[in-house]
């Protein structure tokens, strides 16, 4: 449905935010890739953010009396 006001045809329900005058299917296509690539890296980031920062529930001191126990001696 187009507005009755609407001389340029970009206040109907669907609007696409394009600055390409001339299309380009495969650089829009590159630039599709390197925003998933830079959003996935993002998240890895904050993902190893936060397990560095991950505190264990219990005690420092029990943890780390856990920590200096030598498997080999079981």
């Amino acid at each position: 449905m187009i507005h009755p006001k609407d001389d340029y045809g970009v206040l109907g329900n669907k609007i696409e935010v394009d600055s390409d005058v001339n299309e380009d299917r495969n650089r829009e296509e590159q630039l599709d890739d390197s925003f998933e690539a830079w959003y996935w890296n993002i998240n890895y980031q904050v993902k190893q953010k936060l397990d560095l920062t991950s505190v264990p529930q219990d005690s420092v001191f029990d943890s780390a009396v856990v920590m200096d126990e030598d498997p080999s001696q079981d």
